[in-house]
């Protein structure tokens, strides 16, 4: 439950699903929330006197160290930045495209896990990951990310395991496509950054570590469940439909 009590923290606040974050925290009453951005200018944007901008570049441990030493009172640490390259496996400039997926996507994550564990074991927080339902399934066109969306989640679920004896709770945050820059290019249903939103801050407390959003992500999740290798198949054939 969000409360004046709650001192958050959101990574790629500047735009999209981190921006609606911030607004939404600061809707339901948290106390604070430090909006950390990639650039200073994008910073400067955040006008209410509960949102503390801070300008963090999540792959840099200098920067991450900082803003840790800055924001010792977090008791909600949203991973939210992310990036997406859009490519295959063996599209021209891997694997340099696949190394910045993974330096953002997962070894970010990890950092930040890192350097805030210790302020939410004090506070008995949670921390959430954003990440998606190709952390369950691969697409051709994007192996790249959702290697590295899997690697979140295994992530994920180490962190959970570690934490949980410590009071600390960690979620796993798996939406279908929504409406924002990264899912441009996709021409079906999208989710708004709203509903992902108030289904993630709804979803704290409760038992349920993994957050499956919208029916795309819930019904991936149920077909797993029931028939992998059937889901599988529907996927590489969807993904061979597509004009290329």
């Amino acid at each position: 439950m969000i409360d004046h009590n709650t001192v958050a923290l959101v990574t790629g606040a500047d735009r999209g699903l981190g921006a609606m974050f911030v607004e939404t925290l600061v809707a339901r009453g948290a106390g604070k929330v430090y909006a950390a951005t990639h650039r200073a200018a994008d910073a400067d944007a955040f006008q209410n006197p509960r949102v503390v901008p801070v300008t963090l570049d999540v792959t840099n441990p200098e920067d991450v160290k900082r803003v840790a030493a800055m924001a010792s009172d977090v008791s909600l640490l949203i991973n939210n930045a992310g990036v997406n390259t859009q490519t295959g496996a063996l599209h021209a400039g891997q694997p340099e495209r696949a190394r910045l997926e993974m330096e953002v996507n997962f070894f970010a994550m990890l950092a930040m896990a890192n350097a805030f564990a210790t302020h939410l074991i004090a506070s008995r927080g949670a921390m959430v990951n954003i990440l998606s339902v190709l952390a369950r399934v691969s697409l051709p066109s994007m192996t790249s990310l959702c290697a590295s969306k899997a690697a979140g989640l295994r992530l994920t679920e180490g962190l959970d395991a570690e934490l949980a004896p410590q009071g600390v709770r960690v979620y796993a945050v798996m939406p279908g496509a929504i409406d924002t820059d990264m899912s441009r290019d996709y021409i079906g249903e999208k989710l708004t950054t709203r509903e992902v939103v108030d289904a993630t801050l709804d979803a704290i407390g409760g038992a349920p570590r993994e957050i499956y959003i919208g029916a795309m992500a819930q019904g991936v999740a149920g077909m797993l469940a029931a028939d992998r290798t059937t889901l599988h198949a529907q996927i590489l054939g969807g993904a061979q439909a597509q004009p290329q």
